[in-house]
């Protein structure tokens, strides 16, 4: 990707409404790296990163949410997952459809809704692993929520770029 190409993406905290999925995203690249490479080093880092943030007991229940999605898309999508470094600013548009269908399952909307979403990710007819790791990661990420900052406001977030 061009720098003028990476810099058309929209970047995370316009993405992202709070730091849940800020660490849910960062979380997703170091899995789908780690699959890319074969190199466990990726998932090491994840683990050090959220355990930091989260704590010993609650950083592997995390992970392990967000292995499930990265699982289940690696299934169940036949196309290419593009997804950026953990550390970049940037999103790509499957990362984007992505965080939507998780901030989608956190509000508890409808299922059909969720399912709709998941299986436009993946692109195909429907998407039931998908469907059910992000309801399973909607939980987690909302169990975990207090442990992070306070949600950023829409206004705040301008500040942030």
């Amino acid at each position: 990707m061009c720098r003028k190409d990476h810099n058309m993406l929209p970047h995370l905290t316009s993405v992202c409404a709070d730091d849940a999925e800020v660490l849910a995203l960062s979380v997703l690249r170091f899995v789908a790296a780690g699959y890319m490479t074969s190199d466990v080093a990726c998932w090491d880092a994840a683990y050090d990163g959220v355990e930091q943030v989260l704590g010993p007991l609650e950083g592997p229940k995390f992970i392990a949410a967000m292995a499930g999605i990265m699982r289940a898309i690696r299934c169940e999508r036949q196309d290419d997952w593009r997804f950026m470094p953990a550390t970049c600013c940037r999103v790509t548009e499957d990362e984007h459809q992505l965080i939507t269908l998780i901030a989608l399952a956190r509000q508890r909307r409808r299922p059909e809704e969720v399912e709709a979403q998941a299986a436009r990710l993946v692109k195909a007819f429907e998407a039931p692993r998908l469907t059910a790791s992000v309801w399973a990661a909607a939980e987690v990420l909302g169990a975990v929520k207090s442990q992070l900052i306070p949600e950023v406001t829409a206004s705040s977030r301008a500040g942030l770029h």
